[in-house]
Formats: C-alpha cells, structure tokens, sequence
C-alpha cells in the first residue's frame, strides 16, 4: 500500500469510527439537524454537514432520499430541511424516481459537485498534514489499531 493510500485508509477509518461512536451516544441514530459553521467561516462554502452530505451523494449519484437520510443515520425529516436548503444554493436536485412514483431521489448538480470537489482537496491536504509525524509504519499500524476499534464497536451495535 502507498502512503498515499495508508493515509486515505486512516482517515476513513477514523471517519467510520466517528459515525460509529455518534450512532452508539445516540441511541443508534446518529445526529439530528445541521452543524452550524463558525461566524468567522467564509460564506461561500456550504456548512459542514453540508459537504458530508456532497460528498455522500457522489459516493451515491440518484441515491433515494430514505435510503440516504439512513446512510447518514438521520431522521428523513431533518435531512429532508438540509437538502432543501441544498437545493435553494443549487447544490443538488431532487426528483420523482421513475420506477416508484412516491421516492425521491437525489443527486448532485454541476455546483454541488464542484464545491464537493474544492472540499474533498481541501480534506486531502488536511489529512496529509495531519499524519505527516508518522512513518509508513507506524501510519500501517494506527490503522490496524483503528480498523480493531471499529470491529468492535460494530460487534457491539449489532449486539444490541
């Protein structure tokens, strides 16, 4: 594995064990509403919360609205509030699924997946300079310890 992959591995890594700490403080439902940004952020970048969800839809292109307000563990009425606003910024568009005429599907449009795109290099050099202390090998090993981590929370969400 490169360096390049090791990092993008902990990292998500450390992104799964996040969820699954919020899901396991929330009773298995994650977080509710939208994090707020702090005043001093630019204005022209959607919230936090905002580009998660950009960068869900283009792991997901025309993915169903209850199946993403599941995938990002939560209640499809407060995802439903965060994807309106998406939509009024022109971020992404919902419409009728052709093949079940009451889902919804969602996907980005050209604004929503370059302002995914600014963030998702953005998130790259954030993660490259965060792991930079680390050799190959002690990077191989935080994320084998993280990836144990991880199966254990999941052994014990699924236990409950």
């Amino acid at each position: 594995m490169t360096r390049e992959e090791l990092v993008k591995a902990v990292w998500e890594e450390q992104h799964r064990q996040h969820g699954l700490v919020r899901r396991k403080h929330h009773g298995g439902k994650g977080s509710h509403g939208e994090h707020d940004r702090p005043p001093h952020a630019p204005d022209h970048r959607p919230p936090a919360r905002q580009e998660h969800l950009l960068h869900i839809l283009k792991k997901n292109p025309s993915i169903n609205q209850k199946d993403f307000a599941e995938k990002v563990h939560v209640r499809p009425q407060s995802l439903g509030e965060m994807l309106t606003k998406m939509e009024e910024n022109g971020l992404i568009v919902r419409r009728k699924d052709p093949s079940d005429g009451r889902a919804i599907l969602v996907d980005l449009t050209p604004a929503g997946k370059a302002a995914e795109q600014a963030h998702h290099e953005k998130v790259q050099k954030d993660i490259e300079a965060r792991y930079s202390a680390l050799t190959d090998e002690e990077l191989a090993e935080y994320l084998r310890l993280t990836q144990k981590i991880n199966e254990t929370l999941e052994t014990e969400q699924q236990a409950e």
